[in-house]
């Protein structure tokens, strides 16, 4: 009678521990979780494309923006023009008195094309369009004296504006000294006096007596007119001092 009761008993503690046991697994399942269903794949985030490189070109540079900006290269029968922060020294320098070049004896003048200083051809003053008219003179060199064998005066080269100079004439006028031609085709060298008219066409300026006072400076001046209307289109001028009695210098 023990003995059943006690195989009893230890079936009892068999059967209790397989509960225990049973329930710790069903307890353990239920609380793990799963990584996520099967077959269940995330999407990535689309990459932010980056533009492409754009190329940029640098904007050219303008050496000029108007005829004054630009000068003879060479001091001697230049060939071509440079801008006025580049323009070389020429003292001291002397030239052959000869026509050579784009430039010599009123062949052609300096001026800005497209933001380039270029070599301008002419058959008389250069003509530069313009909402007004207006002239200007041109004079080289900026020192001068009849001792310099290169040529024959100041020049005196005129910028005509809103107008075309052949269709104009121009009147000069010196308080001293006198004008002198030195063009195509012979390139002789005429006196014209104190006063003179043409259309254009470039002129020289000299002296041949030595002045009474090199305190009162040379004024030259220059009136446009229509040729057909008589009308008044403009007028310049152009001061040379004395440096002394032998040389003068042309004022900025």
């Amino acid at each position: 009678m023990r003995s059943r009761s006690l195989g009893f008993y230890m079936d009892s503690n068999v059967i209790s521990l397989l509960v225990i046991c049973i329930v710790m697994i069903s307890v353990t399942g239920c609380t793990t979780q799963s990584g996520g269903p099967a077959g269940t794949s995330t999407t990535p985030a689309p990459l932010t494309q980056t533009p492409p490189l754009t190329t940029v070109s640098p904007v050219p540079v303008a050496e000029c923006t108007h005829y004054t900006d630009c000068v003879p290269a060479e001091c001697c029968h230049p060939s071509s023009c440079v801008k006025e922060s580049d323009r070389p020294s020429c003292t001291g320098i002397y030239c052959t008195m000869v026509c050579s070049g784009p430039l010599d004896c009123g062949a052609g003048s300096c001026g800005c094309v497209n933001g380039k200083c270029r070599v301008v051809p002419r058959s008389s003053a250069r003509y530069a369009p313009s909402v007004r008219t207006g002239i200007t003179i041109l004079a080289l060199p900026e020192k001068y004296s009849p001792v310099m064998s290169s040529i024959p005066g100041v020049g005196l080269e005129l910028i005509a504006e809103g107008f075309p100079p052949e269709h104009a004439t121009f009147t000069w006028k010196a308080t001293y000294g006198q004008f002198l031609s030195w063009n195509s085709p012979d390139f002789k060298v005429n006196q014209l006096g104190d006063t003179t008219s043409n259309h254009g066409e470039k002129l020289y300026w000299s002296f041949i007596d030595r002045p009474s006072s090199t305190a009162t400076p040379v004024t030259i001046t220059v009136t446009a007119t229509d040729t057909a209307s008589g009308l008044v289109l403009g007028s310049s001028l152009v001061t040379l001092t004395w440096e002394d009695d032998n040389t003068v210098r042309v004022n900025k």
